[in-house]
């Protein structure tokens, strides 16, 4: 199955390569789209921070010249815009999100495919106002976009995007509120008003959003929770990790899909009450046969979640941290009286790394077929140090990365980065 790059840049001194585009199959996966130059530095012929009257706002300037390079990538790649089936947003500011909603409507002619839009503590270019990734099939491929949930579930009109989208046997679930039909989050899904210990907020809040959002969504398209290839998940507290996986493991009868769970900084959602959001990528029910678990022995955040699960030769991987046992990875704990021989931010992502390997190699391939690697950093100062333990023949290659700064700490104490990983596992 076909695999290729498209659009290398080499960002800082030139040791950075990224790869926006990867084709992968049937698929092209754009990644770490934000309105720079090949050089990686904003173009200052979008911020126009000196002349900047009588024009749209920076964001919408900015969104424009994301997708103007995203139709030519995808383009470039075997696709087209009207193929798009996912798309991923992060922005540092609330108020960037509505002019990038104009150009996006613009972009997509109204057809705006499901969508996850974050607010993060910053990004790779300080003066960039969102971080955009994309997920479409190819004109190959034959597939066609087709809505679903639209009549289960809301979604708020200024974004105009769809709840759920069938692309040929995948199933792609927008980013989930545990929001009832005003727009607000359920009273189903918060602890009783005066009260302090009827039920535990994030347990009702995943039940709710699992129960009332994500199951309409999958059974309108044709698939179910036991088909779910992966799923995202933003917590808006940090410390509400424990108890909302026994909420998450619960729905799925305790063998949980790969998730990656990261956490944001209150608020961080579209509904300022809300304190999670989901998406999902599903297998259709038709292509049940088709869907392969890949079990391997790597330490994950909870010991009943899947590392990963291939279908239709995409790799869908779990998040991973560099943890053993419950807490950090031996070679990331710095001994306090001798702290100058250490590297904890290196350490762990070679443990990630280094559990990516075993992965991959399950699954039939290996890290040279990465589609997307989003890196999630406590502090994005640390980011080249992370990024450095990838191996010297990958980095000069090229990787599909893009870097957010997320809360602090990432669940752990010293706990310094997590990777989310996407791949290609060919037939």
């Amino acid at each position: 199955m076909t695999f290729e790059r498209y659009g290398a840049r080499r960002y800082g001194n030139g040791d950075i390569v990224h790869i926006p585009f990867v084709r992968a199959g049937n698929w092209v996966f754009g990644t770490g789209l934000r309105a720079v130059l090949p050089n990686g530095l904003a173009d200052p012929a979008v911020l126009r921070a000196d002349r900047p009257l009588g024009l749209a706002p920076q964001a919408q300037r900015e969104a424009e010249a994301i997708f103007g390079a995203m139709r030519q990538g995808l383009e470039q790649a075997g696709s087209a815009m009207d193929r798009v089936a996912r798309l991923d947003q992060y922005y540092p500011d609330s108020r960037y999100v509505d002019p990038y909603h104009v150009a996006r409507k613009q972009a997509l002619a109204g057809q705006v495919a499901p969508s996850t839009s974050v607010v993060v503590d910053r990004l790779l270019n300080l003066d960039a106002s969102m971080d955009v990734q994309v997920m479409a099939a190819t004109a190959a491929s034959g597939y066609t976009a087709q809505k679903a949930g639209a009549q289960q579930l809301n979604v708020p009109q200024t974004s105009g995007y769809a709840p759920c989208l069938r692309m040929g046997d995948m199933i792609f679930v927008a980013g989930q509120l545990a929001r009832d039909s005003t727009g607000n989050i359920a009273p189903e899904a918060m602890v009783p008003a005066g009260q302090l210990w009827n039920g535990t907020r994030i347990k009702l809040e995943t039940d709710y959003l699992v129960q009332k959002r994500l199951l309409p969504a999958l059974e309108a398209a044709g698939s179910r929770l036991d088909l779910v290839l992966k799923a995202q998940v933003y917590l808006g507290h940090g410390e509400d990790l424990p108890a909302f996986w026994q909420s998450w493991s619960r729905a799925f009868g305790g063998r949980v899909p790969p998730t990656t769970v990261v956490p944001v900084r209150h608020p961080a959602f579209g509904t300022r009450e809300a304190t999670i959001e989901v998406n999902l990528v599903a297998a259709h029910a038709g292509g049940a046969q088709r869907l392969r678990d890949i079990d391997c022995d790597v330490a994950l955040i909870a010991p009943d979640m899947m590392p990963a699960r291939v279908f239709d030769g995409i790799l869908f991987v779990a998040g991973l941290m560099g943890i053993e046992d419950g807490g950090l990875c031996g070679a990331a704990r710095v001994e306090p009286s001798a702290p100058f021989y250490d590297d904890p931010v290196h350490a762990q992502m070679h443990d990630i790394l280094q559990k990516a390997a075993t992965i991959f190699a399950a699954a039939g391939t290996d890290l040279s077929r990465v589609t997307r690697a989003l890196h999630f950093h406590a502090d994005l100062g640390e980011f080249r140090r992370g990024y450095m333990a990838w191996d010297g023949d990958l980095r000069r290659a090229g990787l599909p990365f893009s870097a957010i700064q997320v809360a602090d700490p990432i669940f752990l104490r010293g706990a310094s980065v997590m990777l989310d990983l996407w791949g290609h596992a060919p037939a």
